[in-house]
């Protein structure tokens, strides 16, 4: 006989459980870490240099530009001598990066090598973080209507309230953890949204074709608590399947998509607890809200 878990019952934990999480990790990272933005959204120049010398290190290197050029923040990638340098821009990105590799240049030699230069400019910054942002709203505007459709008004709202908390959560984790914002991060957050109403819309499914044949027979939070149980395997192992593979890219895919892998692991913890503890969860609310009105 299969071990069946209380899921319904147990939801006011779960919800408790959200509240501290989205809470505890947006106070700590807006107030504590302080919300970070790549150049993507603030405008600047990126410059991926590799160094053929020992003994260097970030700080050496944030030395050789105080005094030169302001704002400049450098961090290891991949290797011990490879960098990438960063720096906001007020006028021609040009100027900066000329500044930025002459000095380079001079201090080492013939020992550097640039390997990646990107320049972004303060306007188009502003605009990409508007579409960015645009961009999130879009699609749970899209799959609100499209879960309206496919099932009823109130499944949408709990899809949706349930892919609200993931991004939350997630972008509250990332702020804690003191990452940058960029255009990569915003494509992971679109990603984990998709991910997760898949989740969702296979509970969402099964509880549909309880609700035919048990309805009558069934209180409708056993009914939705029995879905669950039914989808839990398949949930599950869809998770972990993901979850290793994002896992393996996080740990050896280098600086270039760590942001990205690191949003994507947070977001499929996040929305696979969300798909079994919030979304359904919320549905049950609402049904024994209107029939206590009723």
């Amino acid at each position: 006989m299969k071990r069946k878990f209380e899921f319904i019952k147990n939801r006011y934990f779960a919800y408790l459980l959200s509240f501290l999480l989205i809470v505890g990790s947006w106070c700590y990272g807006v107030f504590v870490k302080g919300p970070k933005f790549g150049i993507d959204f603030t405008g600047g120049v990126l410059i991926q240099v590799k160094i053929n010398e020992k003994d260097v290190n970030t700080e050496k290197i944030r030395e050789l530009f105080k005094g030169k050029v302001e704002g400049v923040t450098v961090q290891t990638i991949e290797s011990s001598n490879e960098f990438l340098i960063k720096a906001p821009v007020k006028g021609d990105p040009n100027v900066i990066v000329e500044k930025i590799t002459s000095i380079i240049k001079s201090t080492f030699d013939g020992k550097a090598e640039i390997r990646r230069i990107e320049m972004i400019g303060p306007t188009i910054g502003k605009e990409l973080r508007e579409k960015g942002i645009m961009a999130l709203i879009y699609a749970l505007i899209g799959i609100f209507l499209y879960v309206a459709w496919r099932f009823e008004p109130v499944f949408a709202a709990g899809a949706i309230i349930a892919l609200i908390h993931d991004t939350l959560a997630t972008i509250g984790v990332f702020m804690s953890a003191g990452r940058e914002f960029s255009l990569p991060v915003i494509a992971a957050l679109l990603t984990v949204i998709g991910y997760s109403i898949n989740d969702t819309i296979v509970v969402y499914d099964r509880i549909r074709e309880n609700m035919k044949v048990l309805l009558k027979s069934k209180p409708f939070d056993e009914i939705v608590n029995d879905s669950i149980n039914q989808t839990l395997s398949r949930t599950i192992i869809t998770s972990l399947t993901t979850f290793f593979v994002v896992l393996t890219l996080y740990l050896f895919g280098g600086g270039v998509i760590n942001d990205f892998a690191f949003v994507l692991l947070v977001g499929i913890v996040v929305g696979t607890y969300s798909s079994i503890f919030v979304a359904s969860s919320l549905v049950v609310d609402w049904y024994k809200y209107v029939k206590k009105m009723k």
